[in-house]
């Protein structure tokens, strides 16, 4: 694991989590956002890097790098792994009126990110998958 002050990198491992959250809480608290906010970054922070735990390293694994700034007064979390190529964006949304046993498995966590952001955005970039989140309005102070 590497930390620094806005940046930590740790093994596309959902063991690794609890260090994960820990990071995004203390920077997020530390930044003057709220705890409902706080709260709202960590379920999206998690989704987000369950995920690539799950997928982006199929047969292996490797690291993320997770990094946050306060940009504008939004938190601005950004996910970067060199796992196969993923544009959650290309993604629809799931069909919420469909019963629970009739649906198909899966983005209901890309759901769940997309509606706790204010804005998500996707590149692929020297090949990494840069997955950036966008929180508005979870800052007490400017």
């Amino acid at each position: 694991m590497t930390c620094s002050l806005s940046e930590i990198t740790v093994s596309a491992n959902v063991e690794k989590l609890y260090l994960l959250n820990g990071f995004i809480g203390q920077y997020a608290e530390a930044s003057g956002c709220e705890m409902t906010g706080i709260n709202r970054v960590l379920l999206a922070v998690e989704e987000a890097f369950v995920n690539i735990c799950r997928y982006a390293y199929p047969g292996h694994r490797g690291e993320v790098t997770i990094s946050c700034r306060l940009e504008n007064g939004s938190l601005v979390v950004v996910f970067a792994d060199k796992g196969i190529p993923f544009n959650m964006l290309s993604i629809p949304d799931p069909d919420l009126s469909i019963d629970m046993d009739e649906r198909s498995p899966g983005g209901l966590g890309i759901h769940i990110i997309r509606q706790l952001t204010s804005r998500v955005l996707y590149r692929r970039e020297n090949g990494s998958n840069v997955l950036t989140l966008i929180f508005s309005s979870i800052r007490t102070t400017e």
